[in-house]
């Protein structure tokens, strides 16, 4: 039988050899085993009393413990979301801000390549202009020098 038994089970144990014993034809209680749990119970109870008493004495202090300890739980956990939220809108802002730097660096290739197309445009223009200019020359010289080849040969 077990030495430590609260006050609660020793009574359901003496009530149940007590139940069992009712009646006519049933047995007659166990004598010796209701002055056991009845010796039993008489231990627990100070142990139970004593608890119980301490309970009520420091009710106040226990439940302003419990009340300060989930204080400090919900103010950790408000923190934590702050922080959480305050990262979030970090995070935010850091895309927003990449985003931007993205589309701006797209606007300046954009507007690179264009003045890129407009001088190599000029370039060519130039290119275009002094080879007309040369060839204009060596039409000329080549006139010329058709007319020379023709005075000599008459």
């Amino acid at each position: 039988m077990q030495e430590h038994i609260d006050a609660l089970e020793i009574l359901d144990r003496l009530r149940n050899e007590l139940n069992t014993s009712r009646g006519f034809f049933s047995k007659k209680p166990d004598y010796d085993l209701c002055c056991d749990l009845c010796d039993k119970l008489a231990r627990a109870l100070p142990d139970s009393i004593s608890e119980a008493e301490y309970v009520k004495q420091h009710r106040k202090d226990i439940l302003l413990n419990a009340d300060v300890a989930a204080k400090n739980t919900i103010r950790a956990a408000e923190e934590k979301a702050s922080r959480l939220a305050s990262e979030s809108e970090v995070v935010k802002k850091a895309q927003s801000d990449a985003k931007q730097i993205i589309e701006n660096a797209y606007a300046q290739c954009d507007n690179l390549i264009l003045r890129t197309k407009s001088h190599l445009d000029n370039m060519f223009k130039e290119t275009e202009q002094f080879l007309l200019s040369t060839l204009s020359v060596i039409r000329t010289n080549r006139e010329e020098l058709r007319s020379a080849l023709k005075n000599n040969n008459d």
